[in-house]
């Protein structure tokens, strides 16, 4: 790997980790502002989303079919196999969403508590608090073929998943609490560092990172609907429009100058 990509992947690394760490906080200063904010992330999500990674979903099942080769085609329809990596990613991240709820629903209902007092269980933080460190970790370890990419596309990637992880850990904290402010965020924030690292030691895994970012796309489109998109009540539509046309437009215009 080139000194220079080395170098924008572990800054850009570094920052994702540090917006796992003070997320909690950040999100406390930005109260006064919470539904802006909110829907800005969401438009911007979802101009990343349709712009940015449902094309490359396209791009890696040609990767998928050299992971796979001779063995896809004996799969029924293996032409949209790489999109079921895509639902795969939005699947894990609707369970594991839904069994917090339950069971702080559980918990609630048991203590006579309102759910809003309530954590989730220590087993449920487990899982959920798991899969969203592998996603952190196949995140960074794709920055390197984003920066390769260019470096313009890099910040672009950067930019849109840095407001991803804020809503995330932000889901983290109302569900698990304590949990993941006492430990999880410490912990959390060194996943993008561990998957540079992978990426450092594997640098030739090219057709993986292109199905791994097949599985990102699924799990980040599952959070846009389920956080990011702002609901008549509880977002700003101004907001989320401005961050969609906005990211939406920087993308255009870069895809048109590369043409």
């Amino acid at each position: 790997m080139p000194e220079q990509t080395l170098l924008i992947t572990f800054i850009i690394a570094l920052i994702f980790s540090a917006v796992h760490l003070t997320a909690p906080r950040l999100y406390g200063l930005s109260e006064k502002y919470k539904k802006a904010v909110v829907s800005f992330s969401g438009g911007v999500a979802v101009a990343y989303v349709f712009f940015d990674l449902l094309p490359a979903i396209q791009e890696a099942a040609v990767h998928l079919r050299f992971l796979l080769r001779g063995s896809l085609d004996e799969i029924p329809l293996s032409e949209v196999a790489i999109f079921g990596v895509a639902f795969t990613g939005f699947l894990i991240f609707f369970i594991s969403e839904h069994a917090a709820l339950h069971s702080r629903r559980r918990t609630a209902t048991e203590t006579g508590q309102h759910i809003d007092s309530v954590a989730a269980s220590n087993g449920i933080f487990v899982i959920h608090f798991s899969i969203l460190s592998l996603l952190s970790l196949l995140i960074a370890y794709n920055l390197r073929f984003e920066v390769q990419t260019g470096l313009l596309q890099a910040v672009l990637f950067s930019f849109a998943l840095i407001l991803h992880f804020f809503g995330a850990d932000r889901t983290m904290e109302v569900h698990h609490r304590y949990l993941f402010n006492r430990y999880g965020r410490y912990f959390l924030s060194i996943m993008p560092l561990t998957g540079w690292s992978l990426s450092v030691l594997f640098p030739e895994r090219q057709s993986e990172a292109a199905v791994f970012l097949a599985f990102i796309a699924g799990a980040v489109l599952f959070n846009v609907i389920k956080d990011e998109v702002p609901g008549a009540e509880s977002g700003e539509p101004k907001f989320f429009i401005a961050g969609a046309l906005i990211y939406a437009a920087v993308l255009l215009l870069l895809l048109w100058m590369e043409r």
